[in-house]
């Protein structure tokens, strides 16, 4: 007899529970289907969507499922950034929310979620490479800028944000 999938498991458990703004941690192909539709647009598969940090045991994803569909994720990886003094650091990549639930808190969610579990794994600093349009959400959220804005090639502008967790 085949074992249940664990992942898939919890992930229905969630949705049966709450069904609605359910902010659980999710499997890294879950998170898929949003980079490819809002972040990278220049892939044209799933597989592609994969970061070679994503199944690295200390990296973990959440997202916020609604009427059965993820509509936001975020990544989060343990990562140091020279320009931050702090010794225990993580960073958060390839965050998205469908362009219809924009400014529904879907994102705010992600970032208050991740952020009890690194304060619980004693995390110092979370910081982002944020894209230019999201520079405005991540202030709100009491993330501060450092620097100029970069471009990184075929994504466009970004600023080096930070969020102090101690």
């Amino acid at each position: 007899m085949l074992e249940p999938d664990k992942e898939l498991l919890e992930f229905m458990k969630c949705y049966d529970t709450l069904k609605n703004n359910c902010v659980e941690f999710i499997s890294t192909e879950m998170t898929f289907p949003l980079r490819l539709e809002v972040l990278w647009k220049h892939k044209k598969t799933f597989k592609e969507c994969r970061l070679d940090t994503d199944d690295i045991k200390t990296t973990f994803h959440v997202g916020v499922m609604k009427e059965g569909k993820i509509v936001s994720v975020g990544t989060f990886l343990e990562q140091r950034n020279k320009t931050f003094n702090e010794e225990k650091q993580y960073r958060l990549r390839a965050m998205a929310t469908l362009p219809i639930m924009k400014n529904s808190g879907y994102g705010k969610q992600i970032v208050e979620f991740a952020c009890k579990e690194l304060k619980n794994r004693k995390i110092e600093i979370l910081w982002c490479d944020a894209r230019e349009k999201a520079v405005g959400f991540y202030e709100k959220l009491g993330f501060q800028t450092k620097g100029d804005f970069y471009d990184i090639p075929l994504i466009g502008k970004h600023k080096l944000m930070y969020y102090k967790l101690k």
